[in-house]
């Protein structure tokens, strides 16, 4: 056994021990490796430098560094080319560089757009619990939508052809929202997501994917669109006659206690009234 072999066994058997002792690793939480995880890819023939820079400095925010950068351009850059000349990970090739990277995932991110601290870990986790061939989000305030795809598959599929309408036509394609990302235009603010934060800020984050394309799942989501739209419609009018002194029953609650005490007590009340209002 050569020495590269030897150390992914005795990787492989360390990591079978931890998954026995309750803790499992993700792709991007073990060692690094000679090849980066993710090969980020942002086309940007007509965004602005500041567009470029926004895109790059989220991902320095990324809890997730295993990856490097080809920021897809026509001309030079010279101010951003300085800007990140000490950082080897970024590179500013003039092709289309569509071709299959040298990772285990490739990314496209259209130039503007913002990941969030765990984006990159979530587009990873989402891509793998669906077994899609290509996971799509699209981003508020972006006309691109991201792509992730496993580098293999992107390979594979681009030998045959072409890769996006060889998914399409598979049924390995699917679309999240980017929000439920992290994703966001880098002029705006983050979206809000909904995570556990523990001592250590554990990451708790659940994405739903829906195969539209399906037609019992779009009618089931339909449905509960529907349901929604219809109960916030009568909560709506619930609060209206609340704001106006109107809440359901109250007059007939009250006429109903009246009743219930008798005659006797109905034309005691009437005198009362009358008798004050003749004084």
């Amino acid at each position: 056994m050569d020495k590269k072999s030897h150390a992914q066994s005795a990787a492989a058997a360390i990591e079978d021990e931890l998954r026995h002792a309750g803790f499992a690793l993700k792709a991007l939480h073990t060692p690094r490796q000679e090849t980066p995880l993710v090969k980020i890819l942002i086309p940007a023939a007509k965004a602005t430098d500041l567009e470029i820079a926004g895109t790059v400095a989220s991902l320095f925010g990324s809890a997730c560094q295993d990856f490097t950068v080809d920021v897809l351009v026509e001309d030079r850059r010279p101010k951003l080319e300085e800007w990140l000349v000490t950082d080897r990970r970024f590179s500013f090739p003039r092709t289309d560089g569509r071709q299959p990277a040298g990772a285990a995932y490739t990314l496209v991110l259209s130039a503007g757009t913002a990941i969030g601290l765990h984006s990159l870990e979530a587009m990873i986790d989402t891509l793998r619990q669906t077994q899609a061939l290509v996971l799509r989000a699209l981003v508020d305030g972006q006309s691109g939508a991201m792509e992730l795809w496993q580098t293999a598959t992107l390979r594979e599929l681009s030998e045959t052809g072409d890769p996006e309408k060889s998914a399409r036509s598979a049924g390995g394609e699917r679309w999240v929202s980017g929000s439920a990302l992290g994703l966001h235009d880098f002029r705006r603010p983050k979206p809000k997501l909904h995570l556990r934060k523990g001592a250590a800020a554990t990451l708790d984050l659940n994405i739903v994917v829906r195969d539209l394309a399906d037609a019992a799942t779009r009618l089931d989501y339909e449905q509960k669109i529907r349901h929604l739209e219809a109960r916030l419609k009568k909560s709506e009018i619930e609060r209206r006659r609340l704001e106006q002194g109107m809440a359901p029953n109250r007059g007939l609650s009250r006429a109903r206690a009246i009743a219930r005490k008798g005659p006797a007590y109905i034309f005691g009340q009437l005198k009362s009234r009358a008798g004050g209002a003749g004084s």
